[in-house]
């Protein structure tokens, strides 16, 4: 089974979203979601081998600029959140800051996973039908990302 890769909370520190890419590349993921807090158009360079979406965090200031440099290179921006399907699964990505959105979005029961970052730590919860997942930061004290096996639900955490 092929797993995507996941990260967020980069802020602009592109060294630790290059080795969370090249730790991807090696594993074969499909593709990496950025959930936001970004930092900055260097940073999406990291991701481009790779391909996949983003989203905008609450840090992020520059989102057109993000937006426009992204597509430039093939990557997706969802603007504040996005919705997909992967694996037969329906996906819900977003940074999370909003807490409101973000408890409505696991209320409605809509979505299999939703993948948002904000919060620092790793978090992995179900709540009915939906898991919430939370890659943790790539940068601070416990850097880390995350793959997702998302047929089977496997998730592996990836330190940094």
């Amino acid at each position: 089974m092929q797993m995507i890769g996941i990260m967020a909370n980069s802020d602009g520190r592109v060294e630790a979203v290059q080795t969370a890419a090249n730790l991807f590349l090696a594993s074969g993921v499909e593709f990496a979601i950025h959930l936001g807090d970004i930092g900055g158009r260097h940073v999406l360079d990291a991701l481009a081998p790779i391909g996949g979406f983003f989203v905008w965090g609450d840090r992020d200031h520059d989102r057109t600029g993000l937006m426009r440099y992204g597509n430039s290179l093939g990557l997706q921006c969802f603007g504040i959140m996005g919705e997909f399907e992967h694996a037969e699964k329906k996906i819900m990505i977003l940074h999370g800051d909003d807490r409101t959105i973000l408890k409505k979005l696991i209320a409605e029961q809509q979505y299999d996973y939703v993948l948002c970052g904000h919060g620092l730590g790793v978090e992995d919860e179900t709540v009915g039908k939906t898991r919430i997942l939370n890659p943790g930061s790539v940068h601070g004290d416990a850097k880390s990302a995350m793959m997702l096996e998302v047929a089977s639900g496997k998730v592996k955490i990836v330190p940094l």
